[in-house]
């Protein structure tokens, strides 16, 4: 902008010493013309009123085409500074409102992308806050089915046939070998050795109190108990596990 302000400048100046030099050069002309007047038809001031009409006469006869050139050039300069002046007025316009342009389509894209950031850290929030709702029910199922599985071998005075007991007693040790699978991705005990130790002890100990029945139609109380307290240390840490998760 300073740049162009100079160059403005600096075509005034040169038109200003352009019209200057035209009315030096009519004053000059001008003045040549007297001298030669009164070179030619006077040797000083005539007391003569028709002397001076013929001297203006012959002034303004001979001067006014002269300063009517004069005065064309000078008009014609200038209209061409000023039109210049105002072409490049305008340019200077057209570029400014380009680059306000330019500005609003970068704000208005920097602000697209914040709010597609900012939904995208939404989207990511929620969709982080449904996977932990969906793995605390899952959790939750999977520890109403351990407490079921393991009640049921577990209330005796509910069964008349000691016989009964061999179905439930096979089902809890089935599922205490997928709890050690499915416990590592719903769980994420794969780490937790303690947990993991007690479900193979849990597990152990229920093929013990089946066989024990199968083969000695007998329940082992020692066993038996121990099988109540791991179910629930187990049933103790894993909703421990799952509370913990609420609370994230």
């Amino acid at each position: 902008m300073i740049m162009n302000m100079t160059q403005e400048d600096t075509k005034r100046t040169k038109t200003d010493r352009r019209v200057k030099i035209a009315c030096y050069i009519a004053i000059f002309v001008s003045v040549i013309l007297i001298i030669l007047y009164f070179v030619f038809f006077h040797y000083g001031f005539s007391n003569d009123s028709n002397s001076w009409s013929n001297f203006g006469d012959y002034f303004n006869g001979v001067l006014t085409p002269i300063l009517t050139v004069v005065n064309i050039y000078v008009f014609i300069r200038l209209t061409t500074v000023i039109s210049e002046i105002e072409s490049k007025r305008a340019q200077e316009a057209l570029t400014q409102e380009k680059l306000r342009s330019a500005r609003e389509l970068e704000q208005a894209k920097e602000l697209f992308d914040k709010e597609l950031e900012h939904d995208k850290i939404r989207l990511e929030r929620e969709l982080e806050n449904e996977r932990k709702l969906l793995l605390i029910q899952l959790r939750k199922q999977e520890i109403d089915t351990f407490y079921n599985v393991m009640n049921d071998i577990l209330v005796f005075e509910k069964q008349h046939d000691i016989n009964e007991l061999a179905y439930p007693i096979l089902r809890a040790y089935q599922y205490t070998e997928s709890l050690l699978f499915t416990g590592v991705k719903i769980f994420g005990i794969e780490k937790n050795y303690n947990i993991i130790s007690k479900i193979h002890h849990l597990n152990r100990d229920l093929d013990i109190l089946y066989n024990e029945l199968k083969i000695n139609k007998n329940i082992d109380q020692d066993i038996h108990l121990r099988i109540f307290d791991e179910k629930r240390e187990i049933l103790d840490a894993l909703i421990d596990i799952t509370m913990d998760k609420i609370k994230e």
